[in-house]
């Protein structure tokens, strides 16, 4: 018992070590981080009191482990949906196994491509391998606040584990209990919800009934990050606009994040993320007005570009690609810009609140959705892994020795990668390039 508290504790205090290192070196505490400090003590407090009912589940300790409170929450509304849809749920489950062995595959081809390019070329590789974590900017995303952050998280989680949970009692497989906890990649930062089927219920399933249970948690993810996609087109393009923008905001310019080395916007002293307005007079404040301002340009041509705060003459070059087409050298990621209506002022903080919310929602499912199914031994697409080699391969023991390996390969490329990504970072904290 005491080995266990003193385990708790240890868990506590690396969550408050960790966040409050964040918190120590920001110049100041906004409702953002004070949400998460107050969050954080309610969770610690939590934590306290109901120790008793908590359980430690090693994977990596003390790398990887997650800290569950086993519960009964939602066993009987899982009944209540498996009953009432269950050959439609079926038929889901089904379909899911297919698509969930092909996001399986794709993953994975991209990890292993990851690790060679770690290996080769690490730092060119490193750059956009980040923990996604609230109160950070994530690589090529943006911020991730707190409250977005939580919100996601809680969704995610639940539906994904309710997917688990209606698939396996659809089949008739008894679910022994629900909960939430944390899981801990060194320190305790991700909370999670779990479901809990009978294991031995389960193994004793056909293999199809055993890979529908565990795809719909990632499918269901996933299925819904489309969902999102298909009715909100914003989430993923920066040039489409979301819901009742056209009413209450008005466009104010096109801006671009990268700029080409040698080319004259880079000479002139442009900056990524200028907002372009203007080309040779002509107002551009959208991606579409500014392309068919620049087509049919050649190289050596004099250009004029208004931003909202300057005005650059630049000479155009030729494209690599195409020597006959002129270029100024702007790229990377163009995104219309809009500003709100004055009428609309009192609305303008939820509005673009919201908006980042669905945004982060779409990106977290879609994400969460397809490193699940990464044959990692914690995770399911590991357990969908396991299921099949166990079909494939008559000997048992190497079946498992092949899964372990394959587990170990992942787990390692992902730690390496966050290895090497923080590792360069620090270094390029002391100047070391």
């Amino acid at each position: 018992m005491k080995r266990k508290k003193s385990i708790f504790m240890y868990s506590i205090f690396t969550v408050f070590l960790f966040y409050g290192s964040y918190f120590l070196f920001n110049k100041y505490i906004n409702f953002d981080t004070l949400s998460a400090i107050l969050f954080l003590i309610i969770i610690g407090i939590l934590v306290l009191k109901n120790r008793k009912n908590l359980t430690l589940q090693k994977i990596i300790f003390p790398l990887l482990y997650a800290v569950l409170w086993r519960t009964k929450f939602g066993l009987k509304f899982m009944d209540k949906v498996a009953n009432k849809y269950k050959e439609f749920i079926k038929l889901v489950g089904y379909c899911f196994i297919g698509f969930g062995f092909y996001g399986m595959v794709l993953i994975s081809i991209n990890f292993i491509s990851l690790l060679f390019k770690l290996i080769i070329t690490p730092k060119e590789a490193s750059q956009g391998i980040s923990l996604v974590l609230p109160l950070t900017n994530i690589p090529g995303i943006g911020y991730l606040s707190f409250w977005h952050f939580l919100i996601s998280i809680f969704v995610i989680v639940l539906i994904h584990e309710f997917a688990h949970g209606i698939m396996a009692r659809a089949h008739n497989v008894p679910i022994k209990s629900s909960g939430i906890g944390i899981f801990s990649l060194v320190v305790p930062i991700f909370p999670v919800a779990f479901v809990e089927p009978d294991e031995k219920k389960l193994e004793k399933e056909d293999d199809v009934v055993q890979y529908s249970v565990f795809a719909a948690g990632p499918m269901i993810n996933i299925s819904l990050a489309f969902i999102i996609l298909l009715a909100l087109p914003y989430v993923v393009n920066p040039l489409e606009s979301a819901p009742f923008e056209e009413t209450i905001t008005y466009p104010i310019g096109m801006s671009y994040t990268e700029l080409t080395a040698n080319y004259s916007a880079e000479k002139q002293g442009m900056l990524p993320g200028e907002i372009i307005n203007k080309v040779n007079g002509k107002e551009t404040l959208e991606y579409e007005s500014f392309v068919n301002e620049l087509s049919g340009v050649k190289p050596g041509q004099t250009i004029t570009i208004n931003t909202l705060n300057n005005t650059y003459t630049l000479t155009t070059m030729a494209d690599p690609n195409n020597p006959s087409k002129g270029l100024i050298g702007i790229g990377g990621k163009f995104q219309n810009e809009r500003r709100i209506k004055k009428e609309f002022e009192n609305i303008k903080a939820p509005y673009y609140w919201v908006k980042g919310l669905i945004r982060w929602l779409f990106l977290l499912n879609f994400f969460i959705g397809l490193i699940n199914l990464l044959p990692l031994m914690i995770t399911d697409g590991g357990r969908m892994l396991k299921v099949a080699l166990n079909k494939l391969i008559i000997n048992k023991k190497k079946a498992n020795k092949i899964w372990t390996y394959v587990g170990m390969i992942f787990i390692f490329t992902l730690l390496f990668a966050l290895a090497v990504s923080y590792g360069l970072k620090l270094l390029s904290l002391f100047g070391v390039s």
